[in-house]
């Protein structure tokens, strides 16, 4: 078990926190697509790792990812108007743009410099698959977007969705860990589905990975037999589980989970459902 200080260091997320600061090193989705669906649309609150931001899409289709408050007068840029490739203040006009320039403040005298001197919280933003994926950490230290399969198939053969937790993202993320509790809490009402001998405890082997683990548990089937189900983590918050339908005796895919904290107490899940054929 762990300390509570322990527990502390791996769960806490916002900023500057270890964990927080691990995490915003890597690419991680911010919301879906469909959220902010066409160019001018409403922009839309994102809480992720603890802050409070704003996402929308300008007038040439790219995505932005803002800080909430204008940089003015602290005002939501959630209740902002988006025009002309920038997102407007409605307390007093100032307008950003999806790289967090200050493009125009009205109220401000003719010959101010004010918005050359200022730039908006703002974090780069990418669309795979479905979701927009966003990078919080030190620009110089940006990685290369993962081109892990299921951010690089065709759109025909991954699909996501997207559903709030109250929890953090480590209690959620260790259920796609675990796969010992399928047995127990995805059997039906009267008991159907996998049913294993002894105490349905797994055997598990465990293989590190050049980005996190894979892990097998083995269990003996009452028929006879052996069951083995692998399942996958990748850093930070990924997790992987094989599940699907059995086509000409393979499994037509897998599903890819993100548990991306929206702050210390609530986590974003995000379900990729990969189809390998058809």
């Amino acid at each position: 078990m762990l300390s509570h200080e322990e527990n502390a260091l791996v769960t806490q997320t916002n900023p500057g926190t270890p964990m927080g600061q691990l995490i915003r090193r890597y690419w991680i989705p911010a919301l879906l697509s469909e959220e902010i669906p066409t160019p001018d649309c409403p922009p839309v609150r994102v809480r992720l790792m603890g802050e409070d931001l704003v996402a929308f899409r300008d007038s040439g289709g790219r995505v932005g990812l803002l800080g909430e408050y204008c940089s003015h007068r602290r005002a939501s840029l959630f209740y902002g108007r988006n025009e002309e490739r920038g997102l407007r203040c409605v307390y007093h006009g100032w307008k950003v743009d999806v790289a967090g320039t200050v493009l125009e403040t009205p109220a401000e005298p003719a010959d101010s410099t004010l918005k050359d001197r200022i730039r908006h919280k703002c974090y780069p933003c990418i669309e795979a698959s479905g979701a927009v994926f966003t990078y919080m950490g030190p620009p110089e230290k940006q990685p290369l977007f993962p081109n892990y399969e299921w951010l690089t198939v065709p759109p025909s053969h991954v699909g996501v969705t997207k559903f709030e937790l109250e929890s953090n993202y480590l209690q959620a993320l260790e259920g796609d860990c675990d796969t010992s509790h399928s047995a127990y809490l995805h059997r039906g009402n009267n008991g159907e589905g996998l049913v294993f001998t002894g105490d349905g405890s797994p055997r598990f082997e465990i293989e590190p990975t050049w980005c996190g683990l894979r892990a097998a548990a083995i269990r003996d089937l009452a028929e006879g037999g052996t069951y083995v189900r692998v399942s996958t983590f990748a850093m930070p918050v990924i997790g992987s589980v094989a599940r699907g339908k059995m086509i000409d005796g393979k499994l037509d895919g897998f599903l890819v989970v993100y548990q991306v904290p929206a702050d210390d107490t609530r986590t974003w899940r995000y379900n990729f459902r990969l189809v390998c054929w058809r």
